[in-house]
């Protein structure tokens, strides 16, 4: 029996929360792959990163989030199929790694493409963005490989136990508390470096590039490292208090929760982008909202819509006239 109603709202959270997230990720998603396919993106390297991460979150939330709604009114599959238990979480994971490394890749090729040294601008390319994903696709998935090998289920819980949760936690501090935002963090800074050079040899041409790149890159690093330091910090806990045994019914419940919270927080990396995108940089915002006008005209508003009248005429509408022919 609960002794506290954090289950209850852990439920509520999952229930509405996850939902939320589930469509509003959903959408931005789609959003961000409609934008980075247009002409104007295809042709540089950052955009066929962002269009990566955008293509694995839009896999990566319903596939992490459907399972966690599905089991608040059934019963959880992860705890009874050993094959579900080990595939979900790698899946999961990898995709997850995937989106950290490539807004690290992304945040590289912000800095290449500044610098005036010929060889170093020319790692920003698109087939070199296309090896890179390739290649960080074939580690990730390496790297994440002790997962369906030591996952297990026990006692009806699908997860980590003994020795292995201690050194997951390791494992998930490293490459995703330290490494992604350490790296986005120095990528960045020499970003803006780069653009401050440039700014003072041509100020007219770089300055609106620079407010612009610079508020995307702030706020990447913020959103990563505020979803990834709680999380690793719950997890390094966790870990360390795994083999006490008298803990009290009020802080299980409380530990319970609060991984839940952190881990819900995780899932922010994959929703937000598109709407981040959207506050921080002015192009990207009116090239949207451009691309939403047109669409709205094109197929909304000039529309043809065919009725019957007095069974003797029909009735067309477009661009707001009305023609009426004999059938």
């Amino acid at each position: 029996m609960a002794v506290t109603i954090l289950p209850l709202i852990q439920q509520e959270i999952t229930r509405y929360g996850m939902t939320t997230y589930l469509v509003v990720g959903i959408i931005g998603n789609m959003f961000n792959c409609i934008m980075f396919t247009r002409h104007s993106y295809r042709r540089t390297p950052s955009s066929i990163y962002l269009l990566f991460l955008s293509i694995c979150g839009f896999i990566y939330l319903p596939w992490s989030t459907v399972p966690i709604i599905y089991a608040l009114d059934h019963i959880d599959p992860q705890t009874q199929s050993i094959v579900i238990c080990k595939t979900r979480l790698y899946i999961s994971h990898t995709l997850g790694l995937f989106i950290r490394f490539c807004l690290v890749f992304a945040c590289a090729d912000r800095f290449f493409v500044t610098r005036p040294n010929v060889r170093i601008r020319s790692l920003s390319s698109i087939p070199l963005a296309i090896k890179f994903i390739l290649i960080m696709c074939v580690i990730c998935s390496l790297i994440a490989i002790h997962l369906p090998i030591l996952m297990d289920i026990r006692g009806g819980v699908c997860g980590m136990f003994g020795i292995y949760k201690f050194i997951y936690a390791i494992y998930q501090t490293s490459v995703i508390g330290i490494i992604p935002p350490v790296l986005m963090s120095i990528f960045s800074v020499l970003t803006i470096r780069s653009l401050r050079e440039r700014h003072r040899d041509n100020p007219v041409r770089t300055r609106q590039r620079d407010r612009c790149l610079t508020r995307m890159v702030f706020a990447e690093i913020i959103a990563s490292i505020s979803v990834s330091i709680p999380y690793s910090s719950n997890l390094i806990y966790t870990a360390f208090t795994y083999y006490v045994v008298n803990k009290s019914p009020l802080r299980v419940e409380i530990e319970s929760f609060i991984t839940f919270f952190v881990l819900f927080l995780v899932y922010l990396i994959s929703v937000i982008p598109f709407y981040l995108y959207i506050l921080t940089s002015k192009t990207f915002r009116k090239e949207f909202i451009s691309l939403f006008v047109n669409f709205w005209y094109k197929y909304i508003i000039r529309r043809v819509r065919i009725v019957p009248y007095n069974d003797q005429n029909t009735v067309a509408t477009n661009n707001g006239r009305i023609t009426r022919t004999r059938q």
